[in-house]
């Protein structure tokens, strides 16, 4: 259901943007939400507490048992800065090999949205470049539960 939420207001941003705006909105919003993010470093904080709202959460947590957590902390900031053309290159693998054999499923993947959102909001990232990255991540979800 929350990916089902997060799609809505993707789309509907994404939208909105399209409509009034020329061709290179989407390059200008992800600018934005980069620099309202704290770039760099401020989506590394928002991977960082992210990865750890998902370990605090019954829901996922055991999901990660095993994980090199500092090391998926840094592959998701990284990957956080190339979908907002940061400037980074994300080094890490795709998807669905990154997810192969955790069982991932839609619900799964909704409970990490929400706790990344969580972390944004924690933050004080406003809703609108929230929803820019939560646009980014979206079509990752049939990848990441294929497997």
């Amino acid at each position: 259901m929350m990916i089902n939420i997060v799609r809505r207001i993707a789309i509907m941003a994404l939208t909105a943007a399209a409509l009034h705006s020329p061709l290179s909105m989407a390059d200008t919003m992800e600018q934005s939400a980069f620099a309202a993010m704290g770039g760099k470093d401020g989506l590394q904080k928002i991977a960082s507490l992210g990865m750890d709202n998902v370990l605090n959460d019954d829901r996922i947590k055991d999901k990660f048992t095993g994980a090199n957590i500092p090391r998926l902390k840094l592959l998701l900031g990284t990957q956080f800065c190339a979908l907002l053309d940061g400037g980074c290159v994300y080094g890490g693998k795709d998807m669905e090999a990154a997810h192969k054999g955790m069982n991932l499923n839609d619900a799964d993947f909704n409970a990490l949205a929400e706790d990344f959102r969580n972390a944004m909001i924690d933050l004080g990232v406003p809703n609108r470049h929230q929803n820019v990255l939560l646009a980014k991540l979206a079509p990752m979800e049939k990848p990441i539960t294929a497997h």
